[in-house]
C-alpha cells in the first residue's frame, strides 16, 4: 500500500511541477520564421488542429514525430521504453534496497528515451541545414554565370546534398507547368528553412524583374554561414550545460550509497521512513524536471 502511495505522490508532483513551471513537453511549436502569408497560415492551421487534439492524441503525435525524426521507429522506441524502465527499476533496488523507491525509479528513467530522441532530432535538422547550405551555394554560384534557374539546378543536380527537393522542381516546370515563378513557390514549401525562403523570394524578384537581383543571392548564403557558426557555439555551450547536468546528478545520487556504508543509521531513516523515501521521490521529479528545461534552452537558433 506504501509503494502505490509513493507511486501516486511521483506522479501528482510531477504533473504539478510542470504545471507550474510552464513546461509542456508535448507542445508543438514552430521556430522556423516564415516570410509567406500562405506558409504562415499553413502553419498556423497545423498548430490549431493539434491544440483542438485531445491529450492522449497530442502525447502520441508529439511522440511519433519525434521519434520518426530522430531516425528510429515506434516499435525500437518501445524497446527503449521498456529498457530504460527495467534499468531503472535494477538501479533503485540497488541504490534504495527498496521496492517502491525501485519502481518510482523506473518510472523516472522512462522519460529518457524521449529526451534522447529529441536532442537527435535537432542535430538530424543542423545537419539537414549545413546541407541545404552546401546545395544553394553551388546552385546560387551557377545561377549567377548563366542567369537561368533551370539551366543551373540542371548543370548541378547530381552534386546536389539535398537533391530531391530540386529534381521534382526541374520535372515540374519542364512537364507540368512552365510558370517558374510557381515553381519556386511550390519548391519552397517543401523546405521549412528561413533563409530558403528568403533565397526563394530573391529568385521569384529575378524572374519578375531584373536578373541583377541575382547578386544578392550570395548575401543569403552568408546569412546561413553566420547561423551555422552562431548555432556551433551554441551547441558547445549547451555540451557544457549537459555536462554540468550529468555532474550534478551524479554527486546528489552519489550521496546515498555513501551514507549507505558510512552511516547505516542515517541510510534506514532515509530508506525506511516515509518522509525520507518522500525526499528521495522529489529528487527523482526535479531531477526530471532539471532534463526538460535543459532540453527546452537546448533548441536551433
Amino acid at each position: 500500500m506504501q509503494n502505490i502511495i509513493l507511486i501516486m505522490i511521483f506522479a501528482l508532483l510531477l504533473t504539478g511541477t510542470f504545471l507550474f513551471t510552464g513546461i509542456n513537453p508535448f507542445r508543438r511549436k514552430s521556430y522556423i520564421s516564415l516570410s509567406k502569408q500562405v506558409q504562415e497560415e499553413k502553419f498556423r492551421n497545423v498548430d490549431e488542429r493539434f491544440s483542438r487534439l485531445t491529450l492522449k492524441d497530442q502525447i502520441i503525435t508529439t511522440v511519433q514525430n519525434t521519434v520518426a525524426m530522430g531516425g528510429s521507429n515506434m516499435k525500437i522506441f518501445a524497446a527503449m521504453l521498456a529498457v530504460f524502465c527495467a534499468a531503472g527499476i535494477g538501479m533503485g533496488k540497488m541504490l534504495f534496497t527498496d521496492t517502491g523507491l525501485a519502481l518510482v525509479t523506473g518510472l523516472a528513467l522512462i522519460p529518457v528515451p524521449y529526451i534522447f530522441l529529441k536532442v537527435k532530432s535537432r542535430w538530424y535538422k543542423r545537419n539537414q541545414d549545413e546541407l541545404l547550405e552546401n546545395t544553394l551555394s553551388l546552385i546560387t554560384n551557377s545561377y549567377i554565370s548563366c542567369n537561368d534557374i533551370i539551366k543551373a539546378v540542371n548543370e548541378n543536380l547530381s552534386k546536389l546534398d539535398v537533391q530531391r527537393p530540386f529534381a521534382e522542381f526541374i520535372t515540374d516546370v519542364t512537364l507540368i507547368d512552365s510558370n517558374i515563378r510557381r515553381g519556386l513557390r511550390r519548391l519552397e514549401l517543401k523546405l521549412n528553412n528561413k533563409y530558403f525562403s528568403e533565397w526563394i523570394d530573391i529568385l521569384v524578384l529575378s524572374q519578375e524583374k531584373s536578373g541583377d537581383m541575382r547578386f544578392i543571392l550570395p548575401a543569403v548564403i552568408d546569412g546561413m554561414n553566420d547561423a551555422k557558426k552562431l548555432q556551433i557555439e551554441a551547441d558547445t555551450v549547451m555540451m557544457n550545460v549537459w555536462k554540468e547536468y550529468f555532474m550534478s546528478i551524479i554527486l546528489a545520487f552519489s550521496i546515498i550509497p555513501i551514507l549507505r556504508f558510512s552511516n547505516a543509521e542515517w541510510f534506514n531513516i532515509l530508506i525506511n521512513t516515509f518522509v525520507g523515501k518522500l525526499l528521495i521521490v522529489l529528487m527523482l521529479i526535479l531531477t526530471i524536471i532539471s532534463a526538460f528545461l535543459t532540453l527546452r534552452i537546448n533548441k536551433p537558433l
